[in-house]
């Protein structure tokens, strides 16, 4: 009879897990066997944790501290700085039980502008020190819509020792631009993020291959940058990402998959990551695209016939929409 392994700890093995969540009890509670390393957030994770009765103290501690600095944010709507605060309040209140570093994302709402993306990730570190003073900045990871101006700004972002994560990612082109602006790491959607919300939409097209493809290249040409999966819609397609550098699961499927055991031999077989798997890649040609916005634009606009575009402005107007509710629920108009 073929060896059984728990199906959790078989991905832990291969793949760093994180918990795609700023739930305190999921954090709290962590996998069988031991914390969570990261944990992630996004417009839509902090719209449906600051509407939790368990979370109202949260509310409310965050519309009192916004009102003591909103004066030192010119152009910052009262709105906005009091999500942001919220968030980071979320996302503090689970760092004591991760290993590594809690994401934030800037508001989708400035995607298009790299001088508010790199303000704002300034003003969430700004935001965590005063918060907690004894903050370590290298447990912030900030999240930053792949455009053009967010890569831009991540590029000058790593100069000032803040880490990005580049979020929204739909083709190698924007994966090659993270790599070269300094991303920590890149956030593949192997869906569209409308698949996510919406039950009666189905994605048929998912991007598994994207992840492999990324990860490759990086390696191929000593790019630091690391794939953390993400959006994943099964169990199948999460065991398929076996081999990612990491992947950030919601704390349900955790949950699901850490009741499940299945053969090794049948586990091996479904990851894409493996080295005889059919989507194995070949050596990829080196690109450059930071001092190239025009190819960029001409390269990414064409990208899976214009998919990849389309894919990305949805995601970004999905979490613009949360982020206008999020900061409805934070006492905005």
């Amino acid at each position: 009879m073929a060896d059984t392994v728990n199906v959790l700890k078989y991905l832990r093995s291969k793949t760093q897990l994180d918990l795609d969540s700023l739930d305190l009890e999921a954090a709290r509670s962590g996998g069988p066997d031991g914390p969570w390393t990261d944990a992630t957030s996004n417009p839509a994770e902090s719209y449906f944790q600051l509407q939790k009765e368990e979370n109202k103290e949260i509310v409310v501690q965050a519309i009192h501290i916004a009102q003591d600095l909103h004066e030192r944010y010119a152009g910052v709507t009262l709105a906005e700085l009091r999500v942001e605060i919220a968030t980071v309040l979320l996302a503090n209140r689970v760092l004591p039980y991760i290993t590594g570093s809690v994401h934030v994302m800037v508001n989708p709402c400035h995607a298009f502008s790299t001088t508010k993306v790199i303000q704002t990730c300034l003003r969430y570190h700004e935001i965590f020190h005063h918060i907690d003073p004894h903050f370590d900045p290298s447990r912030l990871v900030i999240k930053v819509s792949a455009t053009f101006e967010g890569l831009k700004a991540c590029h000058a972002l790593r100069a000032k020792g803040i880490q990005t994560l580049a979020t929204t990612v739909f083709t190698m082109e924007q994966a090659i631009l993270a790599g070269e602006a300094g991303c920590v790491s890149i956030s593949p959607f192997v869906h569209e993020l409308k698949a996510g919300f919406d039950d009666t939409y189905k994605d048929q097209d998912p991007l598994l291959d994207l992840c492999v493809q990324a990860q490759e290249y990086y390696v191929q040409h000593g790019i630091s940058t690391r794939v953390k999966a993400c959006s994943c819609m099964s169990v199948d397609e999460i065991l398929q990402m076996a081999g990612v550098a990491a992947h950030t699961i919601p704390p349900e499927d955790l949950e699901r998959l850490a009741g499940m055991n299945e053969a090794v031999d049948s586990l091996e077989k479904k990851s894409l990551f493996r080295s005889d798997a059919s989507v194995a890649v070949q050596q990829q040609q080196a690109r450059s695209y930071v001092d190239d916005e025009a190819g960029y634009r001409v390269h990414f606009a064409a990208s899976d016939g214009g998919r990849g575009q389309s894919r990305l402005f949805q995601a970004i107007a999905i979490f613009a929409d949360f982020q206008h509710k999020v900061e409805m629920v934070m006492g905005g108009q």
